[in-house]
């Protein structure tokens, strides 16, 4: 059996129907997925997942491979509990996968890199903590793989997503004009890959694993540069009364420096948000990828895509804009 976390979240709501359901089980905590697979209720920040001891033994020795899917993805690192989710519950998932003597894929992030390193300096708590969980797996002593997407956005097609990502906190920010200044440089790569690219290629790493093998789920050297997705955008942003032309495009040392000091507060935490998330994206070097689909004809019809669903859904995922 399969026990797959995160079963409700981004990535895993796309790679829960792409596993064989007679041999899934799906671990939710807050949110029921809608699925047909078994589900059960876990708690990844509890020792024993929150189960009680029999439940527990009755998991352990059912499930032969976990894909730990589960986490906060806040780039922030804001969050509190995150040290406990992104650390702690990962030594959890471990364990069990001890216990039961199965195999680990555990889904991390690209942007926890130290060899493509960021291209300024940045203290991240989210990156921190996903270092600290790909340590804790690659010592477990378990078969294990790590697979490392970059930015995640929506459906390459539809640009459907469970729940908004970074990527559409930009996207909001250009297009409704809430600042003048995206602080990153025209030249900067923005390595995001769709969903539905994640989930398929997971699906085929569960299918047929190389062990101990870091898996790159990113767009690699084929990733748009800012200029570029401002030049695709363009056309839509004019659509909606929008000049991407007006939008200033600064270094995050540079908006950090000199333009959050000159702002009132209100606008000096909405930029600084962006400054952060500028921050962990901006690489001194492109990440590898292993996605052979990658390539700037693809990536900019995905972000067509996002730009569509995001119209038509401002509030989030499944709030379609009234006519």
């Amino acid at each position: 059996m399969i026990l797959l976390t995160g079963a409700s979240g981004v990535i895993g709501s796309e790679l829960a129907p792409l596993l064989p359901q007679d041999q899934l089980i799906l671990a939710r905590h807050r949110v029921r997925p809608e699925a047909s697979a078994r589900q059960i209720s876990i708690d990844i920040r509890a020792p024993r997942l929150g189960l009680s001891e029999a439940d527990y033994r009755t998991l352990s020795s059912t499930v032969q491979t976990i894909v730990h899917c589960a986490a906060i993805t806040d780039m922030s690192g804001q969050t509190p509990e995150l040290s406990a989710t992104n650390i702690a519950g990962v030594q959890h998932v471990v364990d069990l996968a001890r216990a039961a003597g199965a195999r680990l894929h555990f889904v991390s992030t690209a942007y926890c890199s130290e060899t493509y390193g960021p291209a300024y300096p940045v203290a991240s708590d989210y990156v921190a903590s996903k270092r600290a969980a790909e340590a804790l797996v690659r010592g477990s002593g378990l078969d294990w793989t790590i697979i490392r997407p970059s930015i995640i956005a929506g459906h390459s097609e539809t640009g459907a997503i469970a729940s908004y990502q970074g990527f559409h906190l930009f996207i909001a920010t250009i297009l409704k004009g809430r600042l003048p200044i995206l602080p990153l440089t025209g030249e900067t790569p923005c390595d995001f890959v769709p969903v539905d690219w994640v989930a398929e290629t997971i699906a085929d790493i569960v299918r047929d694993p190389e062990w101990t093998r870091t898996y790159w789920l990113t767009a690699g050297s084929a990733a748009l540069t800012i200029d570029q997705m401002m030049t695709d955008g363009d056309p839509f942003a004019a659509k909606m009364g929008r000049d991407l032309s007006a939008v200033e495009l600064l270094s995050p040392h540079h908006v950090e420096a000199d333009v959050l000091p000159k702002l009132p507060p209100r606008l000096q935490e909405r930029l600084r948000i962006l400054v952060d998330l500028s921050k962990v994206m901006a690489r001194r070097a492109p990440f590898p990828s292993d996605l052979t689909r990658a390539n700037s004809a693809a990536l900019s019809s995905a972000l067509l895509a996002n730009l569509d669903y995001w119209a038509e859904n401002p509030g989030g995922p499944g709030t379609a804009a009234k006519a």
